[in-house]
């Protein structure tokens, strides 16, 4: 399996005790065995390369998807809470550092993105994502992925009008109304723009994003720290203590 930060350059302002939190997560079994597929797309030299064989990315997802959804999801959840601590890399989320701030994002994006790329093709039979990274005449296939990690979709993007697409957006569609998940702000725009080349309904639009309040399970996402993050302090605790 492709490991996540395998090219990092650590240029952390609060350098030693980030940097030993990454190096400490990043060891840490309970985590690596989840084979968070979020944390790879971006910040995996070995995962990227990975993506020219089919059959290489098909071998990664049948590996990602047999972890337990719902304990995973509860663990990059206490991760992301404890990223951002004082003590780990808290002050370098506040200035803005973007490693940190990615992989926060990232963390919280497990689900989703576990959700969407488990998904396979009635037509092919293959994975979903296999197909839109497979697909060399429409590259915007891979874009659709991107959404959950901060990335929409753009006016010049044309994804393929698919069972794919549409289970994957309908999918997003309900991360996106959960407080604190990347796409509250992506999924609208990129949906409006599907609708436009796949035809008006074919994304459902009629949602209030970042309208759900995610602190009521351990299993949903954290949200954002100008949100309260203080409050996921008795939610992560037992998670956490089984991880360090």
């Amino acid at each position: 399996m492709p490991k996540p930060f395998d090219t990092l350059s650590y240029n952390f302002a609060n350098a030693t005790t980030c940097i030993d939190f990454f190096a400490k997560w990043r060891a840490n079994t309970t985590i690596s065995n989840c084979n968070a597929i979020s944390l790879l797309i971006e910040n995996s030299n070995a995962f990227f390369h990975t993506l020219n064989s089919a059959s290489a990315t098909s071998r990664i997802l049948e590996t990602s998807c047999s972890a337990n959804v719902s304990k995973c999801a509860s663990i990059m959840t206490a991760l992301a809470a404890d990223l951002l601590k004082p003590a780990n890399c808290g002050d370098d989320y506040d200035n803005d550092n973007s490693v940190v701030k990615g992989t926060y994002r990232d963390l919280v994006a497990y689900e989703p993105i576990y959700r969407t790329t488990c998904l396979t093709n009635p037509s092919t039979q293959n994975y979903c994502f296999v197909d839109a990274v497979s697909n060399s005449k429409n590259p915007d296939d891979y874009n659709v992925y991107l959404m959950p990690l901060g990335t929409p979709l753009t006016v010049g993007d044309v994804p393929t009008c698919n069972k794919c697409l549409k289970t994957t957006m309908d999918v997003f569609s309900k991360w996106a109304r959960r407080d604190g998940q990347s796409l509250d702000s992506t999924y609208l725009p990129s949906a409006k723009i599907i609708n436009a080349h796949c035809g008006d309904g074919f994304a459902l639009t009629n949602i209030t994003v970042g309208s759900v309040d995610v602190r009521a399970g351990a299993a949903l996402t954290a949200p954002l720290p100008n949100l309260g993050i203080a409050t996921l302090v008795a939610l992560v605790l037992g998670v956490m203590a089984g991880l360090f």
